[in-house]
């Protein structure tokens, strides 16, 4: 199973976008920042309370401060002595690389006046790390969604109302409508996904958003369940003879991949590691292979291992023409 994603990491990177937007938009209400980053009202209120205590000493100064009566009275943010932000950030190649990836990645499930936002920083990004060539390299591949189900969704979950969703399970070949209370939004395994309180499930589930029909917003408030709280990677996949896998050979290099997805132990094989491993879809394991270079060696299906071996022969083609 994939690893857990940790909420307060989560937390820790929407925190670091959050002070340049609120810096830059002084005064903005609640539920418009809450719309921009796909959270609730209340968990945007409970990021402020920790930015508080977030700072480059211990001291009034030192210390990102909120205005609480504006927050609590007006419901629109204030901060100040945030300006240690803006000294210039020194990156690593590693870490400018990764952050391009990131943006690119959001980039693809972006939505609205968000798309500006990420656009600018990556262009930024992009023009720092310049002359790269590992840059050229990362690709993102994040599946298509409706542009005015994504609205919808992000709206709903803004403004903490529910939504009513038909819903299309592969698996079953069917279709589904249901209510949910919007709970989050996230990125994983290039699809995107929905977080939210199943009324007909009584718990929570998670609905990747190209699979999402119709989304309709009921004007509805969201509801508080008594859930038990887990990490997203805990059921996002539930494995069955309708899952797609592939039986891989991991070189020690690869090792890594076995604490990451989700992946079935098939022991030893000529000193390679093999393992059943999980995917969301047959493109995906693909990219998967391509990207570790030669350190994953696909033994079935055949039509995975003839795909692979086609888009490679494809790249080296095009740097010999």
């Amino acid at each position: 199973m994939s690893r857990p994603t940790n909420r307060s990491a989560q937390q820790v990177v929407r925190m670091l976008a959050l002070v340049p937007y609120l810096q830059g938009n002084d005064g903005v209400p609640v539920h418009d920042v809450a719309r921009e980053f796909g959270v609730p009202p209340k968990q945007i209120r409970d990021d402020l309370r920790l930015l508080m205590f977030t700072g480059v000493g211990e001291y009034a100064g030192e210390l990102i401060d909120v205005d609480l009566a504006a927050l609590e009275g007006d419901d629109v943010i204030h901060i100040r002595d945030a300006e240690f932000l803006s000294r210039p950030l020194r990156l690593t190649a590693d870490e400018g690389i990764a952050l391009v990836a990131a943006l690119r990645t959001l980039r693809a499930s972006a939505a609205g006046p968000q798309l500006p936002i990420v656009d600018a920083a990556l262009a930024k990004l992009e023009t720092a790390v310049a002359g790269d060539t590992a840059v050229e390299a990362v690709d993102v591949h994040v599946a298509e969604v409706d542009p005015a189900i994504r609205d919808t969704v992000a709206a709903a979950l803004a403004d903490g109302r529910r939504l009513e969703l038909d819903y299309a399970t592969d698996s079953r070949d069917d279709v589904t409508t249901r209510q949910v209370d919007p709970q989050q939004l996230f990125a994983r395994q290039g699809h995107t996904y929905l977080e939210a309180y199943c009324l007909r499930a009584e718990d929570v589930r998670f609905f990747r958003l190209d699979r999402i029909t119709r989304a309709v917003d009921t004007g509805r408030a969201v509801e508080r369940h008594d859930t038990t709280a887990r990490d997203l990677g805990d059921e996002l996949f539930s494995v069955s003879d309708q899952t797609p896998s592939a039986v891989l050979d991991l070189d020690p290099a690869a090792h890594w991949l076995t604490e990451y997805y989700q992946v079935e132990e098939l022991g030893e094989v000529d000193g390679r590691r093999r393992v059943r491993l999980y995917g969301g879809d047959e493109a995906w394991l693909r990219r998967l292979v391509l990207r570790n270079g030669g350190t994953v060696h696909v033994v079935e299906p055949r039509t995975l291992r003839g795909q692979v071996m086609d888009t490679a022969r494809s790249a080296l083609a095009a740097y010999d023409g």
